[in-house]
């Protein structure tokens, strides 16, 4: 999967008034897509969100509705690099995603995966938006758990702005 091939799907499920950012490393190279409404990100996001947002006519469609959008720290797939490579990426993506931040100028950003917490982070003050921040686990990998209890905890944030 490429950018050319999740970016314009992406653009279709951008809410015209962003409320959430959830930020992920990047789109997986396997071809699932949150916003194709595969893999176990999206799987992940349903189960933790529908009871709340709803999932009619689609949960992406819900997802929108609500406000909530889904980005990446990097625009290619990185999972099949070395921690060392997508370290160097991380650092090299932080000024394309705080030139997206100030477009998006959402009240909360919340990054899903712990090791990218730092550059999302950095591209946030390098923005300048005003925003809070937080961090939950990815929702895999057998964090799943985690991942839904990070959620719980922070759904009152989501869903109140």
């Amino acid at each position: 999967m490429t950018y050319e091939d999740v970016e314009p799907l992406r653009a279709r499920y951008r809410p015209a008034k962003i409320k959430v950012v959830f930020v992920g490393e990047s789109a997986p190279a396997g071809g699932a897509f949150f916003y194709k409404q595969t893999g176990q990100v999206h799987g992940q996001f349903r189960q933790a969100l529908a009871p709340h947002i709803g999932d009619s006519p689609s949960f992406v469609e819900a997802f929108k509705q609500a406000g909530f959008y889904v980005d990446d720290l990097v625009l290619e797939p990185v999972n099949w690099l070395s921690r060392s490579e997508r370290q160097a990426i991380h650092d090299a993506s932080i000024a394309s995603l705080t030139k997206r931040l100030r477009d998006y100028d959402a009240p909360l950003v919340v990054a899903f995966m712990k090791g990218i917490a730092a550059p999302v982070k950095a591209a946030i003050a390098a923005s300048g938006t005003p925003c809070q921040f937080a961090v939950v686990p990815f929702p895999g990998n057998g964090r799943q758990g985690e991942f839904r209890s990070a959620m719980t905890a922070i759904m009152p944030r989501l869903l109140n702005l």
